[in-house]
């Protein structure tokens, strides 16, 4: 009778090599040789009115481009800022929306988005 030790390690080797890559935690997304991740949206934000995206949580704070009504934008977390009042609403809430084609990332004061005072974002969504 043939020895089957060898098969049996070959077949050990085979599934202990198969659980690992079925393990193995999933690769980030980072461009070639930069060494940095690229942001993930979890969450997707409406703007209500045409407003601008800030680079900080401030309506001082330099503009970086413009979401416009209707359009649905990606956004990864909300922080307090500034207190903003428009349209009989006020809020200190800012939500960190992501850079598209169109506009770079920033903050947007809630009040400017569709939602309840995160725009829909979860309380453990914070930045």
């Amino acid at each position: 009778m043939p020895n089957s030790r060898p098969m049996a390690r070959a077949a050990l080797a085979a599934a202990a090599l198969a659980l690992g890559l079925l393990t193995a935690p999933a690769a980030s997304a980072a461009p070639a040789g930069t060494g940095t991740a690229v942001p993930t949206a979890a969450y997707t934000v409406t703007a209500r009115t045409d407003t601008y995206v800030h680079a900080g949580p401030s309506g001082s704070s330099p503009r970086r481009g413009l979401l416009r009504a209707g359009h649905a934008y990606a956004a990864d977390c909300w922080l307090m800022g500034e207190a903003v009042t428009a349209d009989g609403r006020t809020s200190a809430v800012w939500v960190h929306v992501l850079g598209d084609r169109d506009t770079a990332a920033g903050f947007v004061d809630v009040v400017f988005l569709l939602g309840d005072d995160r725009a829909g974002l979860p309380a453990s969504a914070g930045c």
